[in-house]
Formats: C-alpha cells, sequence, structure tokens
C-alpha cells in the first residue's frame, strides 16, 4: 500500500511540471510517440478583438501554439463558424511564407489534383481545397492557432490524427504502404538464378561481364562511398570500426593488401583514387553471382558481406598482420 502511495505522489508531481521541446532540426521526431495523450482542450476562438500584429515578428518567429499572432494570417478576428478573413485570399503559400515559397521547400507537393487512383483512398479528415491538396490536407491549422503548449510537444507540426508511432504513418493515411518498400539492391538472383539486371543498374552504368571483367574494367554511376550510403548513411558516421578507413593505405600497408590477397584468395579493391573504399571490405554482390571459387566471390552474400568471412571475420588482417588470431583460425 505504501509503495501505491509513493508511487502516485510520484506521477502526480511528474506530471505538475510544464513539458518543453527545443526546436531542432529533428523536432519532426516530436510526433512519434508510443501511445497517444488526450491533449487538454485548447481555448476555443470567440468574437472578442484579435491580437494586433505584434513588432519584431520576423521569419524566425515561432508564431505557433501561442494565441497571440492572429493578425499574422487573418486581416481581423475570424468568427468561429463564419468568415476567417485570411490575408492573401487564403492562398497559402503566401500564408506559410515562413516556410518558403518555391514547391521544392515543402516535403509534399501541393496545388495539385490527386490522381483518380489517390483520391478515393485520403481520409474524410484529411480535406481537399477546391479539390486540391494544400497544407490543411495534412496540416490543421486550427490547432495551432490556440494556446496549448502541450498540443506544441505531442504534435509540433500539428498534422491530422497525429501523435503516430511512426513517421511514415501519415504518408500511408493515403498511400499505398506496399509500393513503397525499400529496394534491396543486394538481392541480384531471380528464384531459378538468373541475374536481375535492374539491380545491377543500380550502381554500374551497364551490366558488367561477371565471368571476366576485373574491378577496374567495371563502369560505375558514381562515387563508390555514395552509393553505399544511400542506404548505409549511419555507418558513415557510426562505423562498427569506429575508424576512418576510407583513405590511401601507406606502401606498407599496400604491400600486405596484396599478399593477403594471394594468402586468402580474395580480391581488395581500391577506388579509382587507389583509396581504400567500401568493397575494399565488403563484397556487395549475392552468391551466385560471381562465379564460385573466384577470388572477387568472397564474401558474396556472408555475414556483413565481408570478403574474409570465411576467416572468421578477420577482415582486420587483410591490411594488419598484428591483428591477425593465429590461434582461432
Amino acid at each position: 500500500m505504501k509503495k501505491s502511495t509513493i508511487l502516485i505522489i510520484s506521477l502526480s508531481v511528474f506530471l505538475a511540471f510544464p513539458v518543453y521541446a527545443e526546436e531542432t532540426n529533428e523536432d519532426i521526431t516530436t510526433e512519434i510517440v508510443t501511445e497517444v495523450v488526450v491533449e487538454a482542450p485548447a481555448e476555443p476562438l470567440t468574437e472578442t478583438p484579435a491580437v494586433t500584429h505584434i513588432e519584431g515578428v520576423t521569419d524566425k518567429t515561432d508564431v505557433h501554439y501561442t494565441g497571440k499572432y492572429c493578425l499574422e494570417c487573418h486581416e481581423k478576428n475570424p468568427v468561429e463558424g463564419g468568415n476567417i478573413y485570411l490575408k492573401f485570399d487564403g492562398n497559402f503559400t503566401q500564408l506559410c511564407k515562413c516556410h518558403g515559397y518555391e514547391p521544392g521547400t515543402y516535403i509534399h507537393p501541393v496545388d495539385i489534383f490527386p490522381s483518380d487512383e489517390k483520391k478515393p483512398m485520403i481520409p474524410d479528415n484529411m480535406p481537399l481545397l477546391e479539390g486540391k491538396i494544400s497544407c490543411v490536407t495534412c496540416h490543421d491549422i486550427y490547432l495551432q492557432c490556440q494556446l496549448n503548449p502541450r498540443s506544441k510537444v505531442l504534435n509540433r507540426r500539428f498534422l491530422r490524427g497525429a501523435p503516430y508511432v511512426s513517421r511514415t504513418d501519415l504518408c500511408f493515411s493515403c498511400h499505398d504502404e506496399r509500393k513503397y518498400k525499400m529496394l534491396d539492391p543486394h538481392n541480384q538472383l531471380t528464384q531459378d538464378g538468373k541475374i536481375i539486371i535492374e539491380k545491377c543498374l543500380y550502381c554500374h552504368e551497364e551490366k558488367p561481364d561477371e565471368e571476366h571483367e576485373h574491378f577496374d574494367e567495371v563502369k560505375l554511376i558514381g562515387n563508390l562511398e555514395v552509393l553505399c550510403y544511400r542506404c548505409h548513411f549511419k555507418q558513415s558516421k557510426f562505423h562498427p570500426i569506429n575508424a576512418n578507413h576510407l583513405r590511401k593505405p601507406s606502401d606498407k600497408t599496400l604491400e600486405i593488401m596484396k599478399e593477403s590477397e594471394k594468402r586468402f584468395n580474395i580480391i581488395l579493391p581500391l577506388n579509382y583514387k587507389g583509396n581504400i573504399t567500401c568493397p575494399t571490405c565488403h563484397n556487395p554482390h549475392e552468391r551466385g553471382i560471381l562465379p564460385a571459387g573466384q577470388a572477387n566471390s568472397k564474401g558474396a552474400s556472408e555475414k556483413y558481406r565481408l570478403r574474409m568471412a570465411a576467416e572468421k571475420l578477420q577482415i582486420c588482417v587483410a591490411c594488419h598482420e598484428d591483428k591477425f588470431d593465429f590461434e582461432n583460425y
């Protein structure tokens, strides 16, 4: 009983403190919560005079959820259920001028008619403006007009239906999630063992001759690291080895690498500038793409795709002889 009483008191004290969210470049994540919290009701708009334009308001001023910047968007105080007197004839591109004027600045295109395929999928609580997708389709503008610090934390972007468990849940209100599965470029063979050429073109300008071409002969569509970072960006900042290996190896290290290629029957390809790159240690191909037994096939479909997976993942020894564990080899 005592423990229950203490717990209730502790929760009461905790909930008494206000919650604030610092605005950062990642503040969109404030919409991601694991449970829906009942929000305190906000004060409704009334016909009392609106606060006049406040001096010092700039495009850096956060006017949302304050309840005091009405005349930034309204010509005069709006009437609930009646005329809301929006400026610029209700043009949201101009009303939301702080967020940019160019279409490319928005996460989703606006001022467009949804396709016949998409229109039936749009929920009733996501209104179109004169039949077009607009800011109000996804954003509940009225919600942020009111003073409500709790909503500012739980639903900073005043998204309709928020808070959401995942950032993409809102998107899949209208879009078919099955059509937006991430492509895995490493699954390169059909069930009957044929090469899926479209997967080759994810990185190559043209399908290489897997039987005869060497690494320095294939044509890639761009920088090797950038190709990998399209999916593995986290590893570019927090690589498990915890060191920057994307550099030109010393003459001594290069000599060790050449010896390792012969000893373990592998390849350790460098990029066109002679630098270590992602495929130096990792084989991006599926097992069966490159002929078995060839040095360039080692590591395909192995754990972490390491070219020395057969050597108990001791990839470090390919360049650093002193790191080889001879006892467990």
